[in-house]
């Protein structure tokens, strides 16, 4: 058996370690030694994967966070003795690899299907918050392969399976050539062995013997482009035996019909020195004219652009040379032109942010060198979605912070219908759950259910997708028009009775949404094209006190007046930062007086609507982040506050109040008095508590976040000039 010291030398290559990471280092390769002797929960061992990852030239928090991520390991060292040990960035590491070596969720009897396969590998890169993570667990898997003969024809069909149509797929997207080659290869082996073996037997030599061929030519090329004066980067590599058996299977060859056995690349900085490179090469070499292609001057149609051509170089070998500028190298690995985007067809579910942030972290990788490399790119992950299962393990695509009852509509209409409840990972969740990518829902439904008005709600979070809303929408829409003026009139006076806002008259409140008629009035609501913070904006904006300054009044007075003469336009101020740029939204018009609230562009500063303007009630989960509070005067853009008395009726129990004062701190409201009375015969409370709100708060917000607290049973609030 190895001993710590001579593992530690294997793995731990850099002279420059700290002393006391050098020590954790040897207590990890101690560990990792122990691991072998204890009851045996995986047949690959940690420090073969630190071996592995040691050539990759990881840094050394990776390489001591994959020693400790042995699966023998874990029911003796949980987290909270590995922070002890080791701090808690490399426990989070080590809770991540662990994690992936768990995840069991692939379904071999999907393997034709191009979507899922996509789904799944977006699934596992959004799962990852560090890509070294990831960069583990490929390594886990190449080990994985390394030790698979021992295994039965049914393991291995499983195991290869999902090499060839996750892992390796992932490896290449992320640009990890030397883990590529070899999880292509042995799956390779194990899948399709005469076919592996006869190619090997043809191909004469070893890889390594293909690689000193290759370093022989890159000499060659350095030194004739060095004596022309031009300015180059060469690379180059043999194929590996999985990507020559590809290519004799598309282009229906056999392997002495290949030319590109050998590759090389050439970059330069120009177009001409592209040709200019060329000449020089085909002056030295003879070429294969039927082999040679400008997709320069003829790019491609997915504009791929590259000089390809074969010479016959030392020894007689053939050798595929391209040549190249940085921008066609840019945009063949990271663009449109990329080869992962045609050879995995990942054009399917297609997530923007993924994509470009695997783009950064491939740039990265291949422009830095040194282990300080693999830190860099830790935090670079970003995606748009996330991606949950079913229960018979189908992948599926939501925006963040999807909920079970979004993803009850994403699967069928009528199922989004009939949700009553669900269970995440085996545990029953509100509907109102933010899902997280890997999360495994199950939805439960009633026979012949219908949805609830308050998943229009935004206030309280049951959809977030609006495809979803819409859905709901056109369910009530549907509906007999009497049942929804009853069902819309209820909940008016509903909000009237939350807002203590019975001075406010029907007509003031129709008014604001341009309907002159209470009865049409109450048939939208109930159909779901006025939601409640609709409506509550509506009456809060009648309710909330005037701002009570004479300077206010008078400016709001001259802003209204000048405005409408034309001479000069409404200003509105972004509180806390009066000196953001805004701009005046069209879509709603906003004038001095009205309730306004902000919306950050890209780009374009700072957009004021108002308050009920449906393209502001109705954002996405996504874009409610980027509001930000505005006032017209720039005064009160500073210290805008009034008081306000919240009334809440509730059963008591253990913590009640705790909840309450952390909902309204989440708020940010400053609660600045309170009285609070418990009925000891019902076991009831009630509080009242006076808070002081900016007038950008959104009262149905907070009752609504008041009342799904448990055992609130009512929330109501009243404002005080």
């Amino acid at each position: 058996m190895i001993s710590p010291e001579d593992l530690y030398l294997e793995i731990f290559k850099s002279d420059d370690i700290d002393s006391d990471k050098k020590t954790k280092a040897m207590l990890a390769c101690e560990m990792a030694i122990e691991a072998e002797s204890l009851p045996e929960l995986s047949v690959v061992r940690s420090y073969d994967v630190a071996r592995i990852l040691a050539d990759l030239k990881l840094d050394a928090d990776t390489l001591i966070a994959t020693l400790l991520s042995d699966n023998n390991l874990e029911p003796i060292y949980p987290l909270e003795k590995i922070i002890t040990r080791f701090g808690e960035n490399t426990a989070q590491l080590v809770l991540g690899i662990r994690k992936l070596n768990q995840f069991k969720e692939f379904d071999i009897e999907r393997k034709s299907n191009d979507v899922q396969n996509e789904r799944l590998r977006q699934m596992l890169l959004a799962m990852t918050s560090d890509i070294r993570i990831m960069i583990v667990k490929l390594a886990y898997r190449v080990a994985r392969l390394r030790v698979l003969k021992h295994e039965s024809q049914d393991v291995r069909y499983q195991v290869t399976t999902e090499t060839e149509l996750i892992f390796s797929p992932l490896a290449n997207r992320l640009g990890l050539a030397q883990l590529k080659w070899e999880l292509e290869d042995l799956s390779f082996r194990y899948s399709h062995g005469e076919e592996y073996k006869n190619i090997a037997s043809q191909l004469q030599s070893k890889r390594s013997e293909r690689e000193d061929y290759i370093q022989t030519v890159l000499q060659t090329l350095e030194a004739m482009l060095n004596n022309a004066d031009i300015e180059a980067r060469i690379t180059g590599r043999p194929k590996h035996i999985y990507s020559i058996w590809k290519k004799m299977q598309r282009k229906q060859l056999p392997i002495d019909e290949l030319y590109d056995l050998r590759a090389v690349r050439i970059y330069v900085g120009s177009i001409q020195l592209c040709y200019e490179v060329l000449g020089l090469i085909h002056s030295r070499w003879n070429y294969i004219k039927e082999e040679f292609d400008d997709y320069i001057a003829t790019p491609k149609e997915n504009g791929y652009q590259s000089i390809h051509t074969v010479i016959i170089g030392p020894e007689g070998k053939t050798v595929e040379i391209q040549i190249r500028t940085q921008d066609m190298h840019h945009n063949a690995e990271y663009g449109v032109a990329a080869h992962w985007l045609y050879k995995e067809g990942s054009q399917s579910g297609f997530d923007l942010n993924l994509e470009r942030s695997i783009a950064n972290i491939r740039q990265i990788l291949e422009n830095s060198t040194g282990p300080e490399v693999f830190k860099e790119v830790s935090t670079e992950l970003q995606s748009n979605h996330i991606y949950v299962m079913t229960p018979e393990n189908e992948v599926i695509t939501l925006r963040q912070g999807a909920t079970p009852l979004d993803f009850a509509y994403q699967i069928h209409t009528e199922l989004g219908h009939r949700c009553r409840g669900a269970k995440v990972n085996g545990r029953i969740q509100p509907l109102s759950y933010v899902l997280r990518t890997g999360d495994k829902v199950e939805v439960l439904t009633i026979k012949n259910g219908q949805p609830s008005r308050n998943w229009l709600n935004p206030n309280l979070g049951y959809l977030t997708s609006n495809s979803a809303r819409n859905k709901v929408r056109s369910w009530f829409n549907k509906q007999n028009k009497a049942e929804n003026i009853i069902a819309g009139e209820s909940l008016y006076q509903k909000e009237l009775k939350r807002l203590h806002a019975d001075s406010v008259s029907i007509e003031k409140i129709i008014t604001r949404f341009k309907i002159d008629q209470a009865e049409l009035f109450f048939e939208d609501i109930g159909k779901g094209r006025i939601n409640e913070r609709q409506l509550t904006a509506a009456i809060q904006a009648e309710l909330k006190p005037e701002k009570n300054t004479a300077d206010l009044q008078r400016s709001l007075n001259f802003n209204r007046s000048s405005a409408e003469a034309g001479d000069v336009k409404a200003q509105a101020y972004v509180v806390g930062a009066v000196h953001i740029s805004t701009t005046l939204a069209p879509c709603c018009d906003p004038k001095p007086g009205d309730e306004i609230t902000g919306f950050v562009t890209r780009g374009r500063g700072v957009t004021v609507h108002r308050r009920d303007c449906p393209n502001i009630l109705n954002l996405s989960y996504e874009d409610k982040q980027r509001l930000i509070e505005v006032s017209w005067d720039k005064k009160q853009a500073e210290t805008p506050s009034f008081k306000a008395i919240l009334y809440v009726v509730a059963f008591d129990r253990k913590g009640l109040l705790r909840d309450v004062m952390a909902c309204l701190t989440s708020m940010d409201i400053n609660l600045i008095g309170s009285n609070t009375e418990t009925n000891e015969q019902d076991n009831s409370v009630s509080m009242q508590l006076q808070v002081k709100l900016d007038y950008s708060t959104d009262l149905g917000q907070l009752l609504d976040s008041l009342e799904v607290i448990a055992n609130v049973e009512s929330v109501s609030v009243q404002t005080v000039s």
